[in-house]
């Protein structure tokens, strides 16, 4: 056997036992269900900004801004980065803490808080371009679909079509905050802890599952009409 024949050998070697350990992992670790992840996603579900399912469309022609509901059970921070909350199991880590607590905010943090001011009193959302006044800008919303490896897999973020504003004197800048979604860790199982069984309440018939952990998104949630120095 010549030495290149004997390098694609074990190549085609390497591959093989891949894909078998592939195999072998779907068998014995078992995948969390719609209903346990919603269940882990808890209180960091925002129906404003997150969809579990592909999001559907208003049968309104125009926008009820009267009936607006606004957000502030869950304080949200500007961040332009997709962040990772470290590497251990989401069903291990509580980052909504603060809820037993929130009666200590002051009011000024409580003003810093999102607010959602595009969407409609059904959660859902229309395509249909916002027109603006002279100092605001001219937005649309998306629906971002993350992948199967996200839950929930369609989030919410606003875009600034226009890029001036204030008769071309101003910019449109977007302005976001970040949400906390589920990520799927590809090709890793955790041993299913007695937490998780807790929270889900689901029997296993495997004692591995798939690692599911934290990570922080930022969305645009408006478009703002700034001088930029």
């Amino acid at each position: 056997m010549s030495r290149h024949n004997f390098n694609w050998f074990w190549i085609c070697i390497e591959i093989l036992i891949s894909t078998l350990e592939a195999a072998t992992q779907d068998t014995y670790c078992a995948e969390l269900s719609q209903k346990a992840l919603s269940l882990i996603l808890g209180q960091a579900f925002n129906p404003r900004y997150m969809s579990i399912d592909p999001p559907g469309r208003p049968t309104e022609d125009t926008y009820n801004f009267e009936n607006k509901r606004f957000s502030h059970d869950l304080p949200f921070y500007v961040d332009e980065d997709v962040i990772s909350l470290g590497s251990n199991p989401a069903w291990d880590t509580n980052h909504f803490t603060f809820f037993e607590k929130k009666e200590k905010f002051s009011k000024q943090q409580k003003d810093k808080r999102a607010r959602n001011i595009f969407g409609d009193k059904d959660g859902y959302v229309k395509t249909d371009l916002f027109k603006p006044r002279p100092w605001e800008c001219l937005s649309k919303v998306n629906w971002i679909d993350l992948g199967l490896n996200y839950f929930p897999r369609y989030i919410r973020s606003i875009e600034c079509v226009a890029r001036k504003c204030w008769y071309g004197h101003f910019n449109c800048k977007p302005k976001s905050f970040t949400i906390k979604v589920l990520r799927r860790k590809t090709g890793s199982c955790i041993h299913i802890s007695d937490k998780l069984i807790f929270i889900t309440s689901e029997e296993f018939e495997t004692d591995q599952t798939q690692l599911w952990i934290w990570e922080e998104i930022a969305v645009n949630f408006c478009c703002e009409c700034v001088m930029l120095l």
